[in-house]
């Protein structure tokens, strides 16, 4: 099926098409960016259709029935498949992200709800990746964070962190944003700046030679 401008009706054939390409490209292919969206609402009339064919006991209803019950099964089964094989495809490219450090990956046709993903991805990787196989590379120890993973950019606020539960450090090195336990974001942290942490992170930095507490 062909994406065009025009609104695309979902089918079991487009969706089946929408598998077939999928299966058959090695790149992630173009979807409509609502198209969970309106997945899930032409599921939720193929079961209406089917809950109302219930009340009726004529042999058309129930041959119309079994029939409505089989597409429902065989339309589950290529959406398992579609998704696992976009998901297999955003690990890859969050893979290749992370290997090359480039922004040569294309990600335009990531859905909306796929993009979040990919970047959680390519964060965990790239942290996991510089803190081990590059420090170990330069001879240097392990530096590696709790694992964190990013918001989406409009959700992210500046943390406010309770005076009682804080601690001032003054950064050593230049240290990239992370983000805490309830993915509220820090930094980043310029060498020699000075800032107010919660006490836990300041320790993890501290204890890491990336921060001496301040008075």
């Amino acid at each position: 099926m062909e994406q065009t401008a025009k609104e695309v009706v979902l089918t079991y054939e487009t969706l089946y098409e929408m598998l077939r390409k999928e299966k058959s490209r090695e790149e992630l292919q173009k979807l409509d960016e609502n198209f969970f969206k309106d997945t899930l609402n032409y599921l939720r009339e193929k079961q209406q259709s089917y809950d109302d064919n219930l009340t009726k006991n004529d042999i058309f209803s129930q041959s119309e029935r079994d029939k409505i019950h089989i597409q429902l099964t065989n339309i589950k089964k290529i959406l398992r498949d579609l998704y696992d094989i976009r998901e297999r495809k955003v690990i890859n490219m969050a893979i290749n992200k992370s290997r090359t450090q480039t922004m040569i990956v294309d990600t335009a046709n990531l859905l909306p709800q796929e993009q979040p993903f990919f970047e959680s991805l390519h964060s965990v990787m790239t942290q996991y990746r510089t803190g081990i196989l590059h420090r170990m590379l330069e001879l240097r120890e392990l530096d590696i964070l709790p694992i964190i993973l990013p918001l989406p950019e409009e959700q992210k606020e500046e943390p406010t962190v309770p005076e009682q539960n804080a601690k001032k450090i003054k950064i050593l090195e230049q240290i990239d944003q992370f983000y805490g336990e309830e993915l509220e974001s820090y930094g980043p942290f310029a060498q020699n700046e000075e800032t107010t942490l919660p006490e836990q992170l300041a320790n993890i930095l501290i204890s890491q030679g990336k921060a001496i507490e301040q008075q």
